[in-house]
């Protein structure tokens, strides 16, 4: 069964619990209050904020707890059905089958939330406003974040090769927020028994505060990626070359990245250390990075110097921190022969040996100044053949299902001719130049 097919199994099954869930609910709500429902996750759900990759989060648990909190369950899940307009307007951007999912686990997710409020509720038999009942309203509001994550999950595990706990674990730290949701909640609660009208607008400014927070990390998130497309940006203006290489090896390494289940949070350092890898080259003399044809022994060893100059760039920038090890070791090996530091096994990471391996290929399958690119199956036989002793199996029989999943192509374009001073571009494998002249043995 094919990791669509799995997708579309569990969407059809949690739409099917919804429409139960909604089957009940209907009949015990009036269409006034149905329509006001429907509303306010409509406005909750419009205003979402970017928070990671193609996943918006919004404020419509707090929304769903004021909901169950004043008119109970059925009313919780009839206010999902305002989420429709809004997933049926982004559809452009995103997979059709994300409306109903969506749809679908917003109305499961307020039942299952809607019942821990009651059930702590009627245990307890809590009062307005006591302690017992605030409580009964942070079980509801963990149930709904539990809920909703599990969903998250279950979709992501089902439509690729990442295990479900891995995504779950990824999303868990934004469960602490349910601390001051609960308080927003609440507060709107108070308000509406309070039964003032403008008393109403001062539920803004909590809901206000909230989203304002949601959307500073959203603005920082995105500073993060401006600063290092600086740096990539920095280093493609240097390096006639290798432009576009940095983008290629990130998405790649991704691509591997998931192959290998690896969770987001590390696939998000691999990509920031993809796009970073060669940064180092910055230091490295102009001359040396836009000479056509093969390095002699004196460029070459300063051009064995990046990743160290790339790391000592990095090093005082806190959230490249983790990044910056596969940034010094790129070039080395398995088998403690590559360079700076000449380590080896046991000091590099997974992620390292992916984004070396993902470097190695995408090297080979470009054109560069030395060389012609060569094909994608060329290119996996090579980095087949130095398995085990520069490279990591695991990793090359990843990439190599990933490239043939996708369909990658050798990047054949290259810098204009004038670039090449006269030169022209070498041609064969990279083993047969190394047979020609072992003089460029071990050149990147």
């Amino acid at each position: 069964m094919t990791g669509q097919t799995r997708l579309n199994a569990y969407v059809a099954g949690l739409a099917v619990a919804a429409l139960a869930a909604l089957a009940w609910a209907v009949p015990l709500v009036s269409w006034q209050a149905a329509l006001a429902a429907a509303l306010a996750v409509f406005v909750s759900e419009a205003f979402a904020s970017h928070f990671r990759e193609d996943v918006d989060v919004s404020l419509t648990n707090v929304v769903v707890l004021v909901l169950v909190m004043i008119g109970g369950t059925p009313l919780a899940v009839v206010s999902a059905l305002g989420s429709l307009p809004i997933f049926a307007i982004r559809v452009t951007q995103q997979r059709a089958i994300r409306i109903p999912f969506n749809v679908a686990q917003f109305a499961v997710t307020a039942t299952v939330s809607g019942f821990a409020f009651e059930t702590m509720h009627q245990l307890f038999d809590a009062t307005f406003v006591d302690w017992t009942f605030l409580a009964a309203v942070l079980m509801a509001s963990v149930s709904h974040s539990v809920t909703n994550h599990a969903f998250v999950a279950g979709a992501v595990h089902f439509s690729s090769s990442e295990h479900f706990m891995a995504v779950f674990r990824s999303v868990g730290p934004s469960m602490l927020l349910q601390v001051p949701y609960v308080g927003i909640a609440v507060l709107a609660v108070v308000i509406l028994e309070a039964a003032s009208p403008w008393a109403l607008l001062l539920m803004a400014v909590p809901t206000l505060i909230a989203r304002h927070g949601l959307l500073a990390f959203q603005r920082l998130d995105e500073s993060y990626d401006r600063l290092v497309r600086g740096f990539v940006k920095a280093i493609e203006i240097k390096d006639l070359y290798t432009r576009g290489h940095s983008e290629r090896v990130a998405e790649l390494s991704v691509h591997v990245a998931e192959e290998l289940g690896v969770p987001y949070d590390q696939r998000r350092l691999t990509r920031y250390a993809a796009l970073l890898h060669d940064v180092g080259k910055i230091g490295v003399p102009l001359c040396i990075i836009n000479k056509p044809g093969p390095l002699d022994e004196q460029e070459f060893g300063a051009m064995k110097q990046h990743p160290s100059i790339g790391a000592e760039i990095l090093h005082d920038i806190d959230f490249l921190a983790p990044a910056i090890d596969i940034v010094r070791f790129h070039h080395e090996r398995l088998d403690g022969r590559g360079y700076p530091h000449g380590i080896g096994a046991d000091d590099l990471s997974d992620i390292v040996r992916i984004v070396t391996v993902v470097d190695a290929f995408d090297a080979m399958t470009s054109t560069r100044s030395y060389r012609r690119a060569l094909t994608v199956d060329t290119a996996i036989a090579e980095l087949r053949r130095c398995g085990g002793t520069q490279f990591d199996p695991r990793m090359v029989e990843a990439l190599a299902r990933v490239v043939e999943r996708i369909g990658w192509e050798p990047t054949v374009e290259f810098a204009s001719a004038e670039h090449l001073h006269g030169h022209s571009i070498p041609v064969g494998t990279a083993q047969e130049r190394l047979d020609a002249d072992p003089a460029t043995e071990g050149q990147p």
